[in-house]
């Protein structure tokens, strides 16, 4: 996973073009890019690969479900908050994640059971309780005011869970009808829970799938804040 995402950013530091791709709506080029440069790493070590950009490829048993730009429209309008996302499952579920922002370099990981990491540090979740005073990372646009201290739209899933596992944000939701597809979130997903958080589908659904269905993930510190949240949907 790492050789992959220094493939991306790679690829990205030579790329020179700009503006969307033509062949499907919010694609753009640097998708392409992108992509092209992480399934060549993940292909060629022979694992599976079911990508935003180019869908599911390969025969090996483990799959490896990424979105190599995670935040493109940010990365396109040179907005510095994006990342590459990349998450190895096998018949259990997500086993070995990495999420990088490919502007700073920022790379949060984790493997089951043994924990998650930002920078090859330990990391934790803020371990809020209680909606009061909290900093709520939003995707989609809110419909009502919840009684949180301030919120945060960023515009790249992945990156905005993970700061929940540090404890920079300390919970993220959809609101206004908004969802995510599994490449936007499954790797973070397991960095945050890996840190002690806690995710959940806001209908109940499961989480971890290999198709382009969306869901609605909310994720927060802790349990007891997860359940709060809940009380709460939709946002």
């Amino acid at each position: 996973l790492r050789e992959a995402a220094g493939a991306v950013r790679s690829a990205l530091e030579a790329f020179k073009g700009h503006g969307l791709s033509g062949k499907r709506q919010t694609q753009y080029e640097l998708d392409l890019v992108a992509d092209e440069a992480a399934c060549a790493v993940l292909l060629g070590a022979g694992h599976s690969v079911f990508s935003e950009e180019s869908g599911r490829r390969g025969d090996g048993n483990l799959l490896v479900v990424n979105d190599t730009v995670d935040g493109s429209t940010n990365a396109d309008r040179g907005i510095p908050f994006f990342c590459v996302s990349l998450c190895m499952l096998d018949d259990d579920g997500p086993l070995v994640s990495l999420v990088e922002s490919l502007p700073t370099g920022v790379v949060y990981e984790a493997v089951r059971g043994c924990g998650a990491t930002c920078d090859g540090v330990a990391i934790a979740t803020s371990g809020a309780v209680e909606e009061d005073g909290i900093v709520v990372g939003v995707n989609g646009i809110l419909t009502a005011r919840p009684p949180w201290a301030q919120v945060r739209t960023m515009g790249a899933a992945a990156l905005e869970i993970c700061l929940v596992a540090g404890g920079a944000l300390d919970a993220y939701v959809q609101a206004g009808g908004a969802a995510i597809h599994a490449w936007d979130y499954l790797a973070a997903m397991q960095i945050v829970q890996e840190a002690g958080g806690c995710v959940r589908s806001e209908d109940g659904s499961d989480l971890v799938i290999r198709t382009t269905e969306q869901r609605r993930p909310v994720v927060a510190a802790t349990t007891e804040l997860c359940d709060a949240l809940m009380a709460h949907a939709p946002f």
